[in-house]
C-alpha cells in the first residue's frame, strides 16, 4: 500500500496557471501540523462534502497526435485504494512533497481515457531522476484522473516526461486504436513556499459529512469525464435509477456507431455515474437482463465503451426484432478506482435496476 506525504510545492515555469479551486482533496505539511482537518464524522455511505477543498496548480497541457495530457499538482494528500470491496487508507509520508495529477484525453472525440496506463518520470535540478506509476483516482472537482503523492527532492526547476498507453477500451466507432506510448513533456519549478498561497477553504462543519458534492472545477483547457445529463441523454432512455450511491441511466438506440446498424440489432447502454457530478464510474462489471415482444432477448455482460456523444459507459448489442419495453442492470464489480475525500464511502453495494 502506498502512503503519502506532506510538504509544499511548486509555481509552475513557463506553465498556464489554472486558479481553479481543488482536483485532489489535501492538506499541507512540511515539518509542521497538517492543513488537513479531521474526517467529517459519521460518513454516511455515499457521496459526501468533504472536510476542505484546496487549490491546485497546472504544469501545463500538451497534445501529441489525437492525444491530450495535462499536469496538474496541489498539496499531498490522503485518498483511498480499492481493493474490490474493501479500501485501504494512504496516508501522506514525511517526505512527500506534491501530489501529482494526470488527466489524458482523446482529442477527437472529446472522452477522457480512464483505462490509459500512465507512468510519470521527473528529473530534478541535480539531476536525480525518479519515476512513479500514478493511481487511477476520483475526485469531487477534477473527476477521473491519474495521480500518486510523490517525493521530488531539493527546490528548483524539475523537467516531467508523462508517458501514457492508451487503453484498449472498446470504441463505439469499431476502431482499433494504435496502443503504442505516446510522451508529454513539461516543467515547472518547485518552491515550497509558493504551495502555501494556493487556495484553501475549510468546509464548515455543518456542511462536511452531509451527502452531496463540492462543484466540478473549471478546467478551461482541460477536459472533465462528465457524462450526459438525464434529460438530453443522446439515445432514447428506457429509465434511471439509483444505486449503491450511484446513479444509473440505460438507454437504447438501433443505431450506434460501427456496433449496432438497425436490421435487428439494437445497443443497450448503461452510464453509471456520480449523482452529482455526473463523473463516469469506469472500472466496474456490470452486466444486463432485456426483454422484447415478451421475451428475453439478452442476458450477458455489459462492455466498458468509449462513445463522443454517450462517453465512458457500458453497453452490449442485442438481437431483437422488436424494440426492447424493459430491462435489468446488475453492478457485479463495484468501480475498481482509488478515492479522494467524499467519495471512499461510496460506489460499493449495489443493487439492481430495472427499467
Amino acid at each position: 500500500m502506498r502512503k503519502p506525504s506532506r510538504r509544499a510545492f511548486l509555481a509552475a515555469a513557463g506553465a498556464t496557471g489554472l486558479g481553479a479551486t481543488a482536483g485532489c482533496l489535501g492538506f499541507l505539511e512540511t515539518e509542521r501540523a497538517t492543513r488537513e482537518p479531521p474526517l467529517p464524522e459519521n460518513r454516511p455511505e455515499a457521496a459526501y462534502v468533504p472536510s476542505h477543498v484546496e487549490g491546485m496548480e497546472m504544469a501545463g497541457m500538451q497534445t501529441s497526435g489525437r492525444y491530450a495530457c495535462a499536469l496538474t499538482y496541489t498539496f499531498p494528500h490522503r485518498f483511498w485504494l480499492v481493493r474490490t470491496t474493501d479500501t485501504d487508507r494512504v496516508n501522506v509520508r514525511g517526505e512527500d512533497d506534491v501530489h501529482l495529477m494526470v488527466a489524458v484525453w482523446d482529442t477527437e472525440t472529446g472522452t477522457v481515457l480512464p483505462e490509459a496506463n500512465v507512468e510519470i518520470e521527473h528529473t530534478g535540478p541535480e539531476d536525480e531522476t525518479s519515476s512513479v506509476t500514478p493511481w487511477q483516482m476520483l475526485s469531487q472537482q477534477m473527476g477521473v484522473h491519474h495521480g500518486d503523492n510523490v517525493a521530488l527532492g531539493p527546490e528548483g526547476n524539475y523537467d516531467v516526461t508523462v508517458r501514457v498507453v492508451p487503453p484498449t477500451t472498446r470504441r463505439s466507432s469499431g476502431e482499433s486504436v494504435a496502443t503504442d506510448p505516446v510522451e508529454f513533456d513539461f516543467s515547472f519549478t518547485f518552491d515550497r513556499s509558493a504551495l502555501d498561497d494556493l487556495p484553501f477553504e475549510d468546509i464548515p462543519a455543518d456542511r462536511e459529512g452531509t451527502e452531496g458534492a463540492v462543484d466540478p472545477m473549471d478546467m478551461e483547457s482541460a477536459t472533465l469525464s462528465q457524462v450526459p445529463p438525464d434529460d438530453s441523454f443522446p439515445i432514447q432512455a428506457l429509465g434511471s435509477g439509483e444505486t449503491g450511491g450511484a446513479k444509473l441511466v440505460v438507454g437504447t438506440t438501433s443505431e450506434f456507431g460501427d456496433l449496432a446498424a438497425g436490421d435487428d440489432e439494437t445497443y443497450v447502454a448503461a452510464s453509471l455515474r456520480t449523482p452529482h457530478n455526473r463523473f463516469a464510474l469506469p472500472s466496474a462489471s456490470l452486466s444486463a437482463t432485456a426483454d422484447a415482444g415478451g421475451e428475453r432477448v439478452f442476458d450477458g455482460d455489459l462492455v466498458p465503451t468509449l462513445d463522443a456523444d454517450l462517453g465512458y459507459h457500458y453497453g452490449a448489442v442485442v438481437s431483437a426484432g422488436e424494440e426492447i419495453e424493459n430491462a435489468t442492470v446488475s453492478v457485479e464489480t463495484p468501480p475498481q478506482i482509488s478515492r479522494h475525500e467524499g467519495y471512499e464511502t461510496a460506489f460499493f453495494d449495489f443493487s439492481d435496476v430495472s427499467v
